[in-house]
C-alpha cells in the first residue's frame, strides 16, 4: 500500500464520459426529489443524505425527506437548509440503545423473529402515507436508502406512478442473514426500481451475487465528504493533544465508530495489547456513541494490561480536530459499505490500518502508509499496526498526498453532480 502513484478509481472513466457541463445542468429544469429514510439520528447513511439534500437545495431543487421516525439530531440541519421533513410513523426516535434492537427502524440488526402484527400495521400505514405524499408532490425522483425503506420506497413509488424510483445499497448484504425476510424484500425492491445505486464497487458486486442482479446495471456513486471541515486542521493538533494528555513523544491511535460489536473495537483492543510491547508510548482513543458495550471493552483492555492506555471518548462533534491530534487511524469493522470514518481519517492525512472489507480497499487504493488487514483477526490487525508504527515518523509528503487525493476523489460537489445527472436523466 506504499505506492505514491495515483491509481484511477474503477468507474471514473464512466463518470468522465457521462459528464455534463455544469452550465448545461444549470439550464435544465429542476423539479423535486423525495428521499426516504428510517430515521434522522447520526449515522453514515444519514449524514450522506444530509449533505446531498442540502447541496441539492442550494442548487435549486425542491427537496423533501420522508422519515419513518420523527425527530433525530439531523432533522435540525435539514430544516435550517429549507428541506421539508415529512414523518411516516409520527413518533419520536427510540433511544440509541433501543434502536439497535428495533425491528421497524433498524431491521439490519434485528433478531431473526417474525415482525409483530402491530409493526406490520404501522409500516402499512407509513407506506400509505408515502404513496399519498408522492402522488401529491410529484417529484422528479423518489430516492430510498437502506433495506426497509428501499422496499417501502420502491413499492410506494410504483403505486404512485413515480417517474423515477431509485433504491440504494449502502453496505454489504449481511442484513439478509440477520433477518432473512429482508432478502425477499430486497429482491422486490430491485425489480421495482428504475435504478439501483451502490456506494462502492464492492457493495455492487455483493448485491449482484446475493440477489442475482446484473452488476453492470448498478450505478456506483461513491460517498462524498465535506472537505471544508478539514481545512487548516493542523492548527488544532497541539490543542487536541493537550486536552487528551498526549505528550509529544506519545503516539495517538484513533477509531471513530459507534460502539457496536461489528465495528471491531474488541479486535482492536486485543491488537493494541499485542503491539504495545514493541512500541512504548502508544495510546488508543475510541470515539463514538456507546451502544451498550463500552464497559465490556474497557474491562477487556484492563484484563490485557492496557487499561490505562485505552480511553473511550463518547460521541464527538469535533472529529476533524480530534483526528488532527492523532498519528494513526484504524477501521476494524467486520463489514462495511463505503466507510465515512475511513474517508475522514484519510482526509485528515492519517495513515490508516483498515480491514479488507467492503469499499475499504477502494478508499485506500494508492494511499501511501495504509495497510489492509483481515477482519476478525486481532493478530493480523496488530501486524498492520506494527507495519505503520515501524515507518514512523513518516514523510510529511505522504500525509499531504493522502489529503490531496481525498479532495480529488470524494468532494461533495462530485457526488452531488453524479446524483443530479442521474435524477435529470430519468425525467
Amino acid at each position: 500500500m506504499g505506492l505514491r502513484k495515483e491509481i484511477p478509481m474503477p468507474g471514473t472513466e464512466q463518470r468522465d464520459l457521462a459528464a455534463v457541463p455544469a452550465a448545461t445542468l444549470t439550464k435544465m429544469r429542476r423539479r423535486g426529489v423525495l428521499f426516504i429514510i428510517g430515521q434522522l439520528d447520526l449515522g453514515g447513511t444519514e449524514s450522506q443524505l444530509v449533505m446531498l439534500a442540502k447541496d441539492l437545495k442550494r442548487r435549486g431543487w425542491r427537496v423533501e425527506v420522508f422519515s419513518l421516525s420523527k425527530g433525530g439530531v439531523l432533522a435540525e440541519p435539514l430544516s435550517r437548509a429549507g428541506v421539508n421533513l415529512v414523518y411516516g410513523l409520527h413518533r419520536q426516535n427510540p433511544a440509541p440503545a433501543a434502536a439497535a434492537s428495533a425491528k421497524v427502524i433498524e431491521p439490519s440488526v434485528a433478531p431473526k423473529t417474525r415482525p409483530s402484527v402491530k409493526a406490520m400495521l404501522v409500516l402499512s400505514a407509513a407506506a400509505a402515507s408515502l404513496v399519498a405524499r408522492i402522488a401529491l408532490s410529484r417529484p422528479t425522483a423518489v430516492h430510498a436508502l437502506l433495506p426497509l425503506t428501499n422496499f417501502l420506497g420502491a413499492v410506494a413509488g410504483r403505486i404512485a406512478f413515480a417517474r423515477l424510483v431509485i433504491t440504494s445499497r449502502r453496505g454489504l448484504g449481511n442484513h439478509q442473514e440477520r433477518w432473512p425476510r429482508l432478502k425477499r424484500m430486497d429482491r422486490i425492491a430491485n425489480r421495482l426500481s428504475h435504478v439501483v445505486v451502490a456506494n462502492s464497487h464492492a457493495v455492487a458486486a455483493d448485491m449482484a451475487a446475493r440477489d442475482d442482479y446484473d452488476v453492470h446495471a448498478v450505478k456506483v456513486i461513491p460517498n462524498g465528504l465535506d472537505l471544508s471541515r478539514f481545512d487548516d486542521i493542523e492548527n488544532s493538533r497541539a490543542e487536541t493533544r493537550l486536552k487528551l494528555g498526549l505528550s509529544p513523544d506519545e503516539i495517538g491511535i484513533v477509531i471513530v465508530a459507534n460502539l457496536i460489536p461489528y465495528k471491531g473495537h474488541r479486535d482492536l483492543i486485543q491488537a493494541f495489547a499485542l503491539a504495545s510491547p514493541r512500541h512504548s508510548g502508544l495510546r488508543l482513543f475510541m470515539a463514538g456513541q456507546d451502544r451498550g458495550i463500552r464497559e465490556a471493552l474497557l474491562d477487556e483492555a484492563a484484563r490485557l494490561g492496557v487499561g490505562s492506555k485505552v480511553q473511550a471518548l463518547g460521541s464527538r462533534t469535533d472529529v476533524p480536530a480530534l483526528l488532527a491530534g492523532m498519528d494513526i487511524g484504524v477501521i476494524a469493522s467486520h463489514e462495511e459499505g463505503f466507510c465515512n470514518a475511513l474517508m475522514e481519517k484519510l482526509a485528515a492525512g492519517l495513515p490508516v490500518v483498515a480491514t479488507n472489507v467492503g469499499g475499504n480497499p477502494e478508499a485506500v487504493s494508492g494511499m501511501p502508509g495504509c495497510v489492509l488487514v483481515e477482519a476478525r483477526d486481532p493478530a493480523d490487525l496488530a501486524r498492520g499496526l506494527l507495519a505503520v508504527l515501524d515507518r514512523m515518523p513518516e514523510p510529511l509528503a505522504d500525509r499531504k498526498f493522502r489529503q490531496q487525493t481525498m479532495r480529488q476523489r470524494y468532494s461533495i460537489a462530485a457526488m452531488v453532480d453524479d446524483y443530479e445527472r442521474l435524477y435529470l436523466a430519468g425525467r
